[in-house]
């Protein structure tokens, strides 16, 4: 899937991400959208997002969901990922 159709799966129009900091303060190369009112939280590597703004038509997009538990209780974890293109197609 492509930017698009991965936001209109999450269900956002626009993703604002940050910086993930360390409980020691060290910041991370991961980047969340924290949704508080759902306990979701939409997840990046930095490396990701560099591709995605590389090339916008990126079409190997997708999520993966997961189960946390957090300093609050359970949330829901969707962790953006981008596949390798495949070489060969049948």
């Amino acid at each position: 899937m492509n930017l698009s159709e991965l936001k209109s799966s999450l269900g956002h129009e626009s993703l604002n991400f940050n910086t993930v900091v360390t409980s020691e303060g060290v910041k991370t190369m991961w980047m969340k959208q924290w949704d508080n009112t759902n306990r979701i939280a939409i997840l990046i590597h930095k490396d990701t997002l560099a591709k995605i703004k590389a090339t916008p038509s990126l079409s190997s997009l997708d999520f993966k969901t997961a189960t946390k538990q957090g300093a609050q209780g359970e949330y829901t974890a969707k962790t953006i990922v981008a596949y390798a293109e495949a070489e060969e197609t049948l």
